[in-house]
């Protein structure tokens, strides 16, 4: 599934890249004590799956960097809005 499609999909799922990862900033910055951003919420998301690369194998590293690549674009969106 080619990037774009995959971000379509996931919106669809789980709403708008603001209100998806605005709730995720509010459970963590609950969780920690501390503000949390959405913009920090996508950060993080790509430093999980760049810790993953290190082990990941053939398809799942594929994988792993797509993911990465997309967290790295919902930022980006999370900044222009």
């Amino acid at each position: 599934m080619e990037d774009k499609q995959i971000l379509e999909q996931r919106a669809t799922q789980y709403g708008s890249t603001q209100e998806s990862f605005g709730r995720i900033a509010n459970l963590w910055s609950s969780y920690l004590n501390k503000r949390i951003t959405p913009i920090q919420v996508a950060n993080m998301m790509v430093l999980l799956k760049v810790s993953r690369s290190v082990t990941a194998k053939d398809e799942t590293l594929k994988d792993t960097y797509s993911d990465a690549r997309n967290y790295l674009t919902l930022a980006e969106e999370l900044l222009n809005d």
